[in-house]
């Protein structure tokens, strides 16, 4: 072997040497546990990660079964895991629990791979850990207030229907003995009176509509996957136009559209916002007929839907509280229950999307809202 030869063979070992340190620092700094083993489960090596991750020490570890590491009745999974790897298999981000030298049971993510010789024969196995116990953790509390909103849900829906049912009734005999009485005293009643059986049928008549609101408000933005379907959206804001029929023909309003699209989601939410938007431009005119139009733009994966009307418009400082339950602006001087742009609110979030009013007092609104476009 001649001198250059045997100088490039040399360079070469330092390049495998200053290689293999390099990877040894890799896995010895890892965070994860990084573990090899033979075929029989005992432990051949042991990083730091592995000792901040389960508790023992290198000492403790090498030599001694993986096995160790077992939750109560987790023997069997290590011994097929070892059986899979002997056959050549790999196991690749595997979930499961391993209890620390302390006696905690942790969740770990395993990928592990067979260790080959130089002819190529499986001689034990890689074993990369991942304690992924926080996770877990947080999508276990995750589901579990997921559980709990579902049941309060549940509960505050079954109230609402319950209240309104036990509600309409002494409201409907409230009304029929005030009606009862105009008639029976007739020209027998002052004007006082007569003004104070007035009041009384309004009442109840506003807390009806008020019980209506409510159950509207307690199903809107009820979107479950099977209740998803191709809404034509156009056709949604023709069905809320028919709605306000005898609204819209007694204002002489005048609504018109751009193109409308079609997205997926529920066609009766959508029927909703139209109207409530629509019957709030209504009630809440200018001196002119009222003016509506209707438009969407599609940017980043979304629609952004307007509805700009001539109105009566609404100062900056009330942009966002009109979306809260019962806010009004107009107190007793408009009909209404406050619960329209609320019901609108909760339905957009349940899309995902978000919603907002640009507006000045005296030059009308434009109500925004989007939903995502098809994929």
């Amino acid at each position: 072997m001649n001198a250059g030869h045997r100088r490039a063979l040399d360079s070469k070992e330092r390049e495998i040497a200053i290689g293999l340190a390099q990877l040894a620092a890799i896995v010895e700094s890892s965070d994860d546990a990084i573990i090899s083993k033979d075929l029989k489960g005992i432990v051949t090596s042991w990083n730091r990660g592995a000792e901040r991750i389960f508790g023992y020490s290198k000492e403790e570890m090498i030599g001694r079964p993986i096995a160790i590491l077992a939750s109560p009745g987790g023997q069997d999974e290590m011994s097929r895991i070892l059986e899979k790897i002997a056959r050549g298999e790999l196991i690749d981000h595997f979930e499961t629990t391993r209890r620390t030298k302390d006696g905690r049971d942790i969740h770990i993510s395993l990928t592990i791979s067979p260790i080959r010789d130089s002819e190529g024969l499986i001689i034990g196995a890689s074993n990369i850990s991942r304690d992924i116990t926080e996770r877990i953790t947080a999508e276990k509390e995750r589901l579990h207030q997921a559980e709990l909103f579902a049941r309060s849900n549940a509960d505050l829906q079954y109230f609402v229907y319950a209240a309104s049912h036990d509600l309409r009734e002494p409201l409907r005999t409230i009304v029929v003995y005030s009606q009862l009485l105009e008639r029976q005293l007739g020209s027998h009643l002052d004007a006082d009176s007569s003004a104070s059986l007035t009041a009384i049928a309004a009442a109840a008549g506003r807390m009806t509509q008020l019980i209506e609101g409510l159950l509207e408000y307690s199903t809107a933005g009820e979107l479950s996957p099977s209740s998803v379907e191709d809404v034509d959206t156009q056709l949604a804001l023709a069905a809320a136009v028919a709605n306000l029929h005898s609204a819209i023909h007694d204002s002489k309003a005048v609504i018109t559209h751009d193109f409308l699209p079609s997205v997926p989601g529920n066609q009766l939410h959508f029927v909703q916002l139209f109207q409530n938007f629509i019957s709030n431009a209504l009630k809440y005119r200018g001196k002119n007929a009222p003016s509506i139009h209707l438009s969407a733009k599609r940017q980043r994966g979304e629609w952004e839907f307007s509805i700009r009307d001539n109105g009566q418009g609404i100062s900056p400082e009330y942009h966002a509280q009109i979306f809260d339950l019962f806010k009004r602006l107009h107190g007793q001087d408009h009909p209404g229950s406050g619960i329209g742009l609320a019901t609108c609110k909760k339905i957009i979030d349940q899309y995902g999307g978000r919603i907002w009013v640009e507006s000045q007092p005296g030059k009308g609104s434009t109500f925004f809202f989007t939903v995502p476009a098809k994929s």
